[in-house]
C-alpha cells in the first residue's frame, strides 16, 4: 500500500515538473518593449557610448536622488544606539513612490548589445497574413510603447520573418505581408504609418542558435532605425 501512495506521488512529481518546463514565458508589457527598444528601463538606462570599447557601445547610467549632505555631528555610535532595521519596501510602495518609474526585473532586462530590438510576439491566422485577437491585443501594447517620450519621435524598422518550411520566394512574401498587417493595424490605432519601414526577411535570419525550420523563428520584430 505504502509503496503505491509512493509511486503515485513520484508521478505526480514528474507531471508538475514537465508542465514547469513547458510554461510559457512571463507576459510582455508596453514598458518592457519600451526598456528593450530604448534602453529606458524604469531607474536604470542602457545609453550609447563610445568612450569605452569593452562596454561594447553602451553604458549604465543609474538614475539616483541627489544625495543628502551629511555631518561628522550625525554619526551615531552604534555600539551605543540600537538603529532599528529599515523596513522593505513592497513593489507596489516603490511603484507609487512620485517621479519614479516602474521598476523592471533586472533579469528581463536586455543585455546592452540586445537594445533596440524587440519580438512584438505577434501570432496570425495559419498561413495569412490576418492578426489573430491575441496578435492584435500584443500589437496595443506596441501602441501604448510608442506614446512614451522614449520613443514617440523614434523610427522603426518592422520585421517579418518565418521558418524554412515551404519554398523560400513564398515565405519571403508572407513574412512581409505579415509585418505590413502589423504596420496597418498601427496606423489604424493612431500611429504614425510614415515612421514604420516594412521588410520580410522569410527564412533568411533565424533566431541564433535555431534550426532554420525550427516554429520558433515565425515571428515579427521590431528594430529602433534612429
Amino acid at each position: 500500500m505504502n509503496m503505491k501512495l509512493l509511486l503515485a506521488a513520484g508521478a505526480l512529481l514528474a507531471s508538475t515538473s514537465a508542465f514547469a518546463q513547458t510554461a510559457p514565458a512571463s507576459e510582455q508589457s508596453s514598458d518592457d518593449l519600451v526598456c528593450q527598444l530604448s534602453g529606458d528601463c524604469g531607474g536604470t538606462d542602457l545609453e550609447a557610448t563610445e568612450d569605452k570599447p569593452e562596454s561594447r557601445g553602451f553604458k549604465i547610467a543609474r538614475k539616483t536622488d541627489t544625495p543628502t549632505k551629511t555631518s561628522a555631528s550625525a554619526t551615531v555610535d552604534r555600539s551605543r544606539a540600537r538603529i532599528a532595521p529599515e523596513t522593505p519596501r513592497t513593489a507596489a510602495a516603490v511603484a507609487s513612490t512620485p517621479g519614479r518609474k516602474r521598476e523592471i526585473d533586472r533579469n528581463a532586462r536586455p543585455a546592452p548589445s540586445a537594445i533596440g530590438r524587440a519580438d512584438l510576439r505577434m501570432s496570425f491566422v495559419t498561413g495569412s497574413a490576418e492578426l489573430t485577437p491575441a496578435g492584435k491585443r500584443e500589437a496595443m501594447k506596441f501602441v501604448t510603447a510608442l506614446q512614451s517620450p522614449a520613443l514617440s519621435t523614434r523610427k522603426f524598422r518592422i520585421e517579418g520573418h518565418t521558418d524554412s518550411v515551404g519554398s523560400r520566394e513564398s515565405n519571403i512574401e508572407l513574412s512581409k505581408r505579415r509585418a505590413q498587417s502589423v504596420v496597418d493595424f498601427l496606423a489604424s490605432q493612431g500611429a504614425d504609418a510614415a515612421k514604420f519601414d516594412v521588410q520580410g526577411y522569410g527564412p533568411d535570419k533565424p533566431i541564433d542558435g535555431r534550426n532554420a525550420a525550427n516554429g520558433a523563428n515565425r515571428r515579427v520584430e521590431v528594430v529602433l532605425v534612429k
